[in-house]
């Protein structure tokens, strides 16, 4: 199984799968009044049970060369034992993929990262987009936004300057998912996001230009109870 489908199947279950009963949590419901505002959203909403960030694009060089990225980082409330006082608990995890594609090579080179935030490894910022994972980062600048990945196999940082205001899915950024009401995410759309930076694949270093877009999403129950399966 590839780590998106696992780490798809993880979130999942964490939104099938209710806590422990000792350690319920009542996580915060979306609710279809309630407004995105920007650049406060951007951050990260560590109430909610689940939330990602993810980009996606494509860069080219001034030869032609053409690649494909995903970069994707995913935060999850566990929900349990959350009045353990250690630094040590688990109260937040966070998860990181990241793939590129190279038509030469026929294959995707992609690497992953987890931890439990704290300790100056990994956190998610709330209030500003700032999501870190050991030397994986996904920040907002004061002109757009930066990712950089580091992996044995490639390594890129690149640049994303918004060409146009964000679009708000559903209604408002109110994304509802099934008959339930409950069963909605928060889910906004950065599209057309001007891109540019450095791409290493191996020792050889490219300079590149592209086009991208960024989603973020978050929520405490996404499926509704008709559309499991």
């Amino acid at each position: 199984m590839t780590f998106s489908r696992r780490i798809a199947a993880f979130l999942l279950s964490l939104l099938l799968t209710p806590a422990y009963a000792a350690d319920r949590v009542d996580y915060p419901v979306v609710a279809p009044d309630a407004s995105i505002e920007f650049p406060r959203d951007e951050g990260s909403h560590p109430q909610f049970r689940t939330e990602w960030w993810y980009v996606t694009g494509t860069v080219a060089d001034a030869a032609g060369a053409t690649f494909g990225f995903q970069v994707t980082f995913f935060r999850s409330r566990p929900g349990v034992d959350e009045a353990n006082p250690s630094r040590f608990a688990a109260k937040q995890l966070l998860f990181a993929h990241a793939a590129l594609s190279d038509p030469k090579r026929g294959h995707l080179l992609h690497d992953e990262r987890s931890a439990r935030a704290g300790f100056d490894i990994a956190e998610a910022a709330e209030n500003s987009l700032n999501v870190v994972i050991d030397d994986w980062s996904l920040r907002a600048q004061q002109k757009g936004y930066r990712a950089t990945v580091r992996t044995p196999d490639f390594q890129l940082e690149f640049d994303y300057l918004p060409t146009q205001p964000p679009l708000l899915h559903g209604a408002r950024g109110y994304s509802q998912k099934g008959p339930s009401p409950e069963a909605a995410s928060y889910y906004y759309t950065l599209p057309q996001l001007r891109t540019s930076g450095r791409l290493t694949i191996g020792a050889r270093e490219y300079k590149v230009t592209g086009t991208a877009w960024m989603d973020h999403e978050w929520s405490s129950s996404i499926l509704d109870e008709q559309a499991q399966g």
